[in-house]
Parts: structure tokens; sequence; C-alpha cells
């Protein structure tokens, strides 16, 4: 899970813009011509995600979005939502309006 220099998804990058992708015998290999070794990924300084999803351990949040499926929202009716609004929102709003005085039982 965690992030690494050959993304699946194309969105690592390196702000040195010293990446290089060589081919060895091994298959494909991230190299870093600013320090002349293998790319450490994550742990670099330097690294970046195009895309926004390196969090600070090192995961990827777009590998952790194909793993775990999104939570679906719980659907309310309106008229739950309303009396919601109006205990949170109206009681503050009457708590505010205290300060006016006795002007706040003309604007109920």
């Amino acid at each position: 899970m965690s992030c690494s220099p050959l993304c699946p998804f194309k969105a690592f990058t390196c702000y040195k813009n010293a990446l290089i992708y060589r081919r060895t015998k091994r298959g494909l290999e991230a190299f870093c011509s600013w320090t002349g070794d293998t790319c450490i990924g994550y742990r670099c300084q330097f690294a970046g995600c195009s895309r926004h999803a390196l969090l600070p351990d090192g995961t990827c949040r777009l590998k952790l979005e194909m793993v775990q499926p999104k939570k679906t929202e719980e659907e309310f009716s309106i008229e739950e939502e309303a009396k919601v609004l109006d205990r949170q929102v109206y009681s503050k709003l009457r708590n505010k309006l205290k300060k006016l005085g006795s002007r706040v039982n003309d604007l109920e």
C-alpha cells in the first residue's frame, strides 16, 4: 500500500526533476540522477504525487480506495434534516439574538 516510484497510476513525481526510469535485467527501475542511486520513493523529501494522494505516512490514498469501497451515507428525509437544522442552527441564532434584549420576541 505504500507509494512507490513505479506507481500504477503514473502519479509519482520528483520535485527535483531527478527521477529517471531505466530498463534493467530485473525490469523497470526508478533511478535518482541527483543522488546517483536508486530512488527511495516516498521517504525522499522531494517525493510527491501529481494527484495529491500521498499521505504523510507514505501510503497511497488511491490504492486504499481500490481496496476499501467507499462508505455510503445514510439517507435522511427532508423532515429529519430540517429537525436537525432547527435544533442546531436556530438555537445558536436565538442565543445570539438575545443580546438585542426585549426585541427578540418581536422577531419570532
